[in-house]
């Protein structure tokens, strides 16, 4: 049938025109775009993946320029950094020619004048777009929160969220001068100095043992067990003057006869001569007991009996007592009934020099060793503050350190009491706790030491080698200090710009990624969009023939009506 008001040929012959020409136009703009994808109409998901990922790439640029900020900064510090070293070592070099008898110190101040000029010229030179890290001014150097700055080192996307990376900077660790001090070449406001003298002492010392002293007086002859020498000794008795419920000691007897002689001296027939002879004859008897004999020095007949302080008990003292001698003469080899002489307890001293200050994060340490035993003090300004009633941590005087190390010691339990004997600070056992005495005791103080590492108490514009008494081993210890911190502080910053770099690499790497992840997603496959071009571009033509032969069907129609 064919109708005069509708040509469905034509109408679908329409239709497929349109269709073909739809695809030709959007294969028509990735060919001139280049994108298979280039509006959310194209594919919504994949068009709002691609535009998140292109900003994000677009904010890891920004921030690879702001690491190179940070590089530069790193860089104008560091050639800061070295450039100080090498000013410092000359300092240090004059140190040490000034250390020369005889040298004109004046000339060398003069150099180390100059050099301090240098090391101020290059901190407040080393500035990139007005930011020094090595000339500061930070209100508490010493409080992270407020000596820290910040790096940028990347941009981070997690889920939904996003960031912006940083790495902390501490210019504590790297600030050569700061306007409220704490600079590496400034004075630490940290540094207690010698603590009170307690970093120079170093002593260390036993207690002293019981000694009972006599003459011999001689020759003892020993015809038979009927002649014989018979004493006592109490040994190891506690010295009541000094101790709490001292104990009583221990008492033992001793038999010199002639069956001890002929064991001792089987050529002797009987007859000790000299008190050498004695000395072997005793200590046969008596080592057993728990004592011992020794020979004085610088005499002939001199001669001592102690104790071994072997009873386990914890006193030294030894008393001769009941002396008697059936000898023939009735000698005694000098032995006689005496009083008790008690061993001592071991004591060191130190000598206070000058007052110093218990930073509010300082640690001081000071080791204990009390009879075989070491303990480390430990001291921080809550120790000064509750031991003193005060809140500075201030140790002004021999009294206040007294205080401050009695309060630490009865916190640890130590053992040792200090007290202020005049010119010096006297350190001794506690009988309460280390109630034992004698040569088994001992003690030693020092060195103190704190948890800085030994701060310099002084800057580099502070030292003058040509005032009296200037101490140029210290000026030469403190100098070292510096190099050490300058040292640390160039790791630091080659640390902070080897991670720059790598970060800044990764960065690279990571952008490209991310070009190519969009790419898979929006670009369009110009080979594949070249061949469909032509298959279009073909079928349009068949469609527009199509179209041509499904108009002229009318044309057949009228030809009937003639």
């Amino acid at each position: 049938m064919t109708s005069i008001l509708t040509n469905t040929s034509a109408a679908m012959a329409l239709a497929t025109l349109r269709t073909i020409n739809g695809q030709l136009d959007r294969n028509q703009a990735m060919v001139s775009s280049g994108y298979r994808i280039s509006t959310a109409v194209d594919n919504a998901a994949y068009w709002s993946i691609s535009t998140t990922m292109r900003s994000d790439a677009s904010a890891m640029s920004a921030a690879q320029d702001a690491m190179t900020f940070g590089a530069a900064k790193i860089d104008t510090a560091y050639a800061g950094i070295e450039a100080t070293i090498e000013v410092v070592d000359a300092f240090k070099s004059r140190i040490v020619a000034a250390m020369e008898s005889g040298v004109d110190r004046t000339k060398i101040q003069g150099e180390l004048e100059q050099l301090k000029q240098q090391a101020t010229s290059i901190a407040t030179s080393a500035s990139f777009s007005g930011q020094n890290w090595l000339n500061t001014n930070i209100a508490n150097i010493y409080d992270q929160s407020d000596s820290s700055t910040t790096l940028t080192t990347g941009f981070v996307r997690n889920g939904s969220s996003v960031s912006v990376s940083t790495s902390e900077v501490d210019l504590a660790a790297i600030a050569l001068f700061n306007t409220t001090g704490g600079g590496i070449l400034q004075k630490d406001d940290r540094s207690p100095g010698t603590i009170g003298g307690l970093r120079n002492t170093d002593t260390f010392t036993y207690g002293g043992g019981a000694i009972q002293s006599f003459n011999f007086d001689g020759p003892l002859v020993f015809t038979d067990d009927s002649t014989a020498i018979t004493f006592q000794m109490v040994l190891d008795a506690d010295d009541p003057s000094n101790t709490t419920s001292p104990g009583g000691g221990t008492t033992v007897s001793v038999t010199l006869n002639r069956t001890l002689m002929d064991q001792v001296y089987p050529t002797l027939n009987g007859v000790i001569f000299s008190r050498d002879q004695f000395a072997w004859l005793v200590r046969e008897a008596i080592i057993p007991l728990g004592a011992q004999f020794a020979s004085r020095s610088g005499t002939t007949d001199g001669y001592a009996l102690l104790s071994l302080e072997t009873s386990g008990l914890t006193g030294s003292s030894i008393q001769v007592l009941n002396v008697s001698s059936t000898l023939a003469d009735g000698k005694t080899g000098g032995l006689a009934a005496t009083g008790t002489n008690y061993g001592s307890r071991p004591s060191v001293v130190s000598y206070w020099d000058e007052p110093f200050n218990v930073h509010s994060t300082a640690q001081l340490y000071v080791p204990i060793r009390i009879n075989g035993t070491t303990t480390t003090l430990e001291i921080t300004r809550d120790t000064v503050d509750q031991a003193l009633g005060t809140t500075t941590g201030d140790v002004t005087s021999a009294d206040d350190l007294v205080t401050v190390l009695n309060a630490a010691m009865q916190a640890q339990n130590v053992g040792v009491t200090v007290t202020n004997a005049g010119g010096y600070i006297l350190y001794e056992a506690d009988e309460t706790i280390n109630k034992a005495s004698g040569s088994k005791t001992s003690i030693g103080i020092g060195p103190a030491y704190d948890g800085f590492g030994g701060l310099p108490n002084f800057g580099l514009l502070d030292v003058d080698i040509t005032t009296p008494g200037a101490n140029l081993d210290y000026y030469l210890t403190g100098i070292e200090a510096m190099l050490t911190k300058l040292t640390g502080a160039g790791s630091v910053l080659g640390s902070l710009e080897k991670r720059n770099s790598i970060q800044a690499d990764f960065l690279d790497n990571l952008m490209d990624s991310i070009d190519r992840g969009v790419s898979r997603l929006i670009d369009a496959d110009m080979e594949e969009v070249s061949t469909r071009m032509n298959a279009l571009q073909t079928q349009q033509q068949l469609a527009i023939q199509s179209l041509q032969i499904a108009n002229s069907q009318p044309q057949a129609l009228l030809s009937l009506f003639r």
